[in-house]
């Protein structure tokens, strides 16, 4: 595949949705390594912040909150321009063996709501995918300093979908401030996203924090 050819799919819908605001972050993060405007602009803003909405630890990957917001939203539609791109090479395969079959009526529909079901699909798995590159590196970001704080006491709710023995995230309000860690329970019970638990002590071999139900 040629230059040209490989621009021109890349503008092609749907995966122009994400090819072109991965254009715009990539200038936007060229713009800020010369200026560093964009940490000043968007200092107090925390895109996926979402504390309010039932159900969205379970929807959105908290590793995402832990990272500037141009980094997550680069990573991301860089996940989703990629799978994109990929997933109209595939449909393409498809449509040529399908236009011999049907009617030239049906083809396009299929071809249409192929693509519009796709976005949605596409974006969460971005998310997945973004949340799984950018885990490690999380504590390079990290403008709060966690040694400096004792947990060990607290009580935080419940941020991912569930707690279980292995793993689990939790959000505890403390001076003021927010603080996501990782977590797990101290017994093979669960805690589900919501729920309000202690921090009983802490696990320095995966540098997580054991928790349990609050009472």
């Amino acid at each position: 595949m040629e230059l040209h050819e490989f621009v021109s799919q890349l503008l092609v819908f749907p995966t122009n949705i994400f090819a072109i605001p991965l254009g715009l972050f990539f200038l936007i993060m060229l713009i800020d390594l010369l200026f560093n405007v964009v940490e000043t602009l968007t200092a107090d803003i925390d895109l996926f912040d979402l504390d309010n909405i039932p159900g969205q630890g379970v929807l959105l990957p908290p590793v995402l909150s832990k990272v500037p917001l141009t980094i997550a939203l680069f990573v991301s539609f860089f996940a989703a321009t990629v799978l994109s791109f990929y997933f109209q090479q595939f449909m393409q395969d498809v449509e040529a063996l399908l236009f011999e079959h049907v009617s030239l009526s049906i083809f396009v529909d299929f071809g249409i709501v192929c693509d519009v079901i796709s976005i949605p699909i596409i974006a969460y798995l971005a998310l997945i995918i973004a949340a799984w590159v950018l885990k490690p590196i999380t504590p390079l970001f990290s403008n709060r300093r966690f040694a400096e704080v004792d947990f060990i006491g607290l009580k935080g709710r419940v941020h991912s979908s569930k707690i279980t023995n292995d793993y689990g995230e939790v959000v505890i309000l403390h001076d003021g401030n927010e603080f996501l860690i990782d977590a797990k329970m101290e017994s093979n019970l669960s805690a589900q996203y919501g729920d309000e638990v202690i921090i009983v002590a802490k696990d320095n071999a995966s540098n997580s924090y054991v928790v349990a139900l609050s009472n």
